[in-house]
């Protein structure tokens, strides 16, 4: 397998545009056509059902295409944090249907976000995730998945409280998803060196790119280094964020990352 693989959130404005929008059935092809990429991470908002057909007919394409389908990136699931117990027992029950998912894609994990985000009560949300993920981590481990947190705001904004849940938690079910960019920039390279012990997979992002081939916010260099010396030997999902044209971006991106891998 590659070393470098492409998250669907690259081409995120394909899938949700209003006049023929990509299919998520269509997307291995494209990554192997258009990028030369065969492994993708797949995103929930872009499933068009979660029928067994459904899922069939797009792992048969995956394989026909010689793409891997990584793991899925799942979002608007419910708050696995939240105070009600009502309301996390319902995000927890939503989140063990997409783990039933990736196992019938053949996926190796899935990403399931902490809740919190703007909330003031992020310390006592901890507590919480270590409840829900705990429960998630057992259950990925019987579908032979892993359960990835990534800074992604919330809860997950912080790299110590990330630490906590993975520590708190423990077993080899429950990893994290290191992102290039969601940290904020004066801690980024140190917060990230935090999580990346667990990384079970990545999100390169990128945003824009100097005559260099550079990106002009991230040192995606000194990001893949930190992986690496953490022990990362997965691949590099390409997640393009920038607002210029996501052709060009991903192909900038893949560009950069190989000069460092």
């Amino acid at each position: 397998m590659s070393n470098i693989s492409l998250a669907g959130w690259s081409v995120n404005r394909r899938f949700r545009r209003s006049d023929k929008p990509l299919l998520l059935l269509d997307f291995p092809r494209l990554a192997r056509e258009e990028f030369g990429i065969h492994a993708v991470e797949l995103n929930s908002p872009f499933f068009a059902s979660l029928d067994a057909a459904y899922l069939r007919e797009l792992r048969h394409r995956a394989a026909t295409e010689g793409v891997t389908l990584l793991n899925i990136a799942v979002d608007n699931q419910g708050d696995l944090s939240a105070a009600e117990p009502e309301q996390r027992r319902q995000a927890v029950t939503n989140h063990l249907r997409w783990l039933d998912v990736a196992a019938a894609l053949g996926c190796n994990a899935v990403r399931a976000n902490t809740g919190g985000r703007e909330a003031p009560d992020l310390e006592e949300r901890v507590a919480r995730c270590l409840e829900t993920f705990g429960t998630l981590a057992e259950a990925a481990a019987q579908r032979g998945l892993r359960l990835l947190i990534e800074n992604h705001g919330g809860v997950s904004g912080d790299s110590e409280r990330i630490v906590r849940i993975m520590q708190g938690v423990g077993g080899t079910a429950i990893g994290t998803l290191p992102d290039f960019g969601n940290f904020p920039a004066a801690i980024r390279y140190e917060a990230l060196a935090k999580i990346a012990p667990f990384a079970g997979a990545v999100h390169a992002k990128t945003y824009a790119f100097n005559a260099q081939g550079e990106d002009t916010t991230i040192d995606v260099g000194r990001c893949v280094r930190i992986l690496r010396d953490a022990g990362y030997a997965g691949p590099f999902g390409i997640e393009f964020e920038g607002q210029g044209d996501d052709h060009e971006g991903v192909l900038k991106s893949k560009a950069l990352l190989e000069r460092y891998l």
